[in-house]
């Protein structure tokens, strides 16, 4: 009789999913520090399909998209990877809430497609009008294989990426 191998051949992809989880519950409790407002992950209906919102406050005025790093991310962000973003920008664009805010854990993609956008034609880079384009610094631990409290900063840049701000968090 053969014995069940007790170890997933996919071992990699759980751990990017728990990684991926407790990226959402940190960006979660951040945003109900600086907002007084429970969030929690969604689905909502556009048009005739179904989209997920990765946190939605619970008077339906934030939706927020977390944008988490691929495995092979270096230099330059993939088409597959920017595809992806473009597709949550446009889920967010879609929703009625007050606020769309599209978070990225990882400092390098973040500035990657915050240098890739602003250089795109006009349908593309117009995309982003409406959307608060933030950087909370999780995945930098993560990528090294090393966690530790995130740092007290969350970074959006409105409009026409100009403006910083940084919010504390309820890690103090």
């Amino acid at each position: 009789m053969r014995k069940k191998d007790s170890n997933s051949i996919f071992q990699n992809r759980e751990t990017q999913q728990e990684r991926n989880q407790i990226r959402k519950t940190i960006i979660a409790h951040i945003l109900k520090s600086e907002f007084k407002k429970e969030f929690k992950t969604c689905r909502i209906l556009v048009g005739d399909q179904f989209f997920t919102v990765d946190l939605m406050s619970e008077d339906d005025e934030i939706a927020a998209k977390i944008v988490n790093p691929c495995s092979t991310c270096d230099d330059k962000i993939n088409s597959r990877k920017f595809q992806c973003i473009l597709s949550a920008i446009l889920v967010l664009r879609s929703i009625d809430s007050e606020r769309k805010l599209l978070i990225f854990t990882n400092k390098t993609m973040y500035q990657n497609f915050y240098n890739s956008i602003k250089t795109m034609p006009g349908p593309i880079s117009d995309t982003i009008q409406g959307i608060e384009i933030a950087w909370v610094p999780l995945s930098d631990e993560f990528d090294n294989d090393e966690y530790s409290e995130p740092r007290k900063d969350f970074r959006i840049n409105e409009g026409n990426f100009n403006q910083i701000r940084r919010i504390k968090n309820d890690r103090d």
